[in-house]
């Protein structure tokens, strides 16, 4: 059976990228893509998916109260946060949201078939460079 992803990023580019990508697993199926976090919310309570990547930063309604909205919403429902920046005080928001992992986006092709597989097995997945940057001398 698929996993059912669901794409939110206010970047079209992206959106695109990460869908074609995905696509090329026979066991992934991008079932949707939204440009913001409202948008990202409805798409969620229609269409039910497995995983929603979602942008940390959008403009209106963005990644974090997304996810706390279809996190309580739709408890199955696994978020992965998608950011630029590692931002200690928005991992943390995006945890206390709901959300199962966080992802950098300079990293996301290599990792994210790899956190979705984690997540969808009750998993919590960060990208290597942020437990990286914790467990350094100078966190970020």
């Amino acid at each position: 059976m698929a996993i059912n992803i669901l794409v939110v990023d206010d970047r079209e580019m992206l959106r695109t990228q990460l869908s074609q990508f995905l696509g090329d697993y026979p066991e992934l199926c991008v079932v949707g893509v939204a440009g913001d976090g409202a948008e990202a919310v409805a798409l969620a309570e229609e269409l039910q998916p497995d995983v929603v990547l979602m942008d940390v930063s959008m403009p209106g309604m963005d990644g974090i109260e997304a996810t706390r909205l279809i996190t309580e919403r739709l408890p199955r429902v696994k978020v992965l946060m998608l950011t630029l920046y590692a931002s200690v005080e928005n991992r943390e928001r995006a945890l206390r949201a709901g959300a199962a992992g966080y992802l950098l986006k300079d990293n996301v092709v290599e990792e994210v078939v790899e956190a979705i597989n984690t997540v969808i097995t009750g998993g919590t997945f960060f990208s290597p460079r942020i437990e990286a940057m914790d467990s350094g001398p100078d966190r970020f």
